[in-house]
């Protein structure tokens, strides 16, 4: 158990620091060729950079990924550096990267001993929705696709706006728990793009008066106080209805989300919980999410 713990809560320190429609067909995007000569060498520390460079067509130029980047599934032939965050040095070392992407990185120590040996350690910010489709520009930038990454970029701040102009309903929008772990009340504040992505597919932060961390634990009783209208669950359910996960927890039936069969997840979490160029078809799942039954 202890373990276990350790393990969830690792995933929700990285978000804490990442802060989670229609793309452009990925088939229309140029292909960067591998990487020759003077040509970039990459090493991508985050799932949604790695998302990020194959969609701009730029992943000719990847040499190294973490064992959590599985989207979209070609990035399976990319070899693989450490976790999440968290590289293994020998790997990382042996891509023989001429750039390093991270946005989150783990260990601070790494960030000094990469400059020791002049490899550029590039911080990407994605903590907030505004910041994916610079993030895009940045990374078109580096690898030479900017004919690529504009289109995409200037994609995803139109479909923001739109569902920023579409969010305008006058009715009280429903109080949602995003819910983090299966057996640990961890959610979240306003201050992150998965909280920003609640708001436009039409829900309300359950821990909204919450200030502070960005991701923290709630108690029980703040919990059956709150009694949101929907509890999200944004972790694998292992293939279980997301509400007998909780039916039969002390107290957890008095709540109303629970007793309405309201405790819902979604068929692709990444959408929602990776700050990269998939954010729309976030914002679309979310949406359908709250307006179903």
């Amino acid at each position: 158990m202890k373990r276990k713990r350790k393990n969830v809560l690792s995933v929700v320190a990285a978000l804490a620091v990442t802060g989670l429609c229609a793309l452009l067909p990925l088939a229309g995007c140029k292909r960067a060729e591998p990487p020759q000569g003077d040509a970039p060498r990459l090493v991508s520390l985050a799932p949604n950079l790695t998302e990020i460079v194959f969609a701009i067509g730029a992943d000719g130029l990847l040499v190294g990924r973490t064992d959590v980047c599985d989207y979209p599934p070609e990035a399976a032939r990319i070899p693989t550096v450490g976790g999440f965050a968290a590289p293994r040095l020998e790997q990382l070392l042996a891509a023989n990267p001429t750039h390093i992407l991270e946005c989150s990185l783990a260990d601070a120590s790494v960030k000094g001993l990469l400059a020791t040996l002049g490899i550029p350690l590039l911080h990407i910010p994605c903590s907030r929705l505004d910041d994916i489709p610079q993030a895009i520009e940045h990374v078109g930038e580096l690898t030479g696709q900017e004919a690529q990454a504009q289109p995409l970029a200037e994609h995803i701040r139109a479909g923001l706006a739109q569902a920023r102009a579409a969010n305008t309903t006058h009715a009280p929008p429903p109080s949602v728990l995003l819910l983090f772990a299966p057996d640990l009340l961890i959610t979240t504040s306003t201050n992150t793009f998965v909280s920003e992505l609640l708001a436009l597919a039409g829900g309300t932060n359950a821990a909204a008066e919450v200030g502070g961390t960005d991701y923290f634990h709630v108690s029980l009783e703040w919990l059956l106080a709150r009694d949101p209208d929907i509890i999200l669950c944004l972790f694998d359910t292992q293939g279980k209805p997301p509400t007998s996960l909780f039916d039969t927890r002390m107290c957890w039936g008095s709540l109303q989300a629970v007793r309405n069969h309201r405790v819902k997840t979604l068929a692709d979490l990444n959408t929602v919980l990776r700050p990269g160029p998939r954010v729309l078809e976030g914002i679309a799942q979310l949406k359908a999410c709250l307006e179903g039954n």
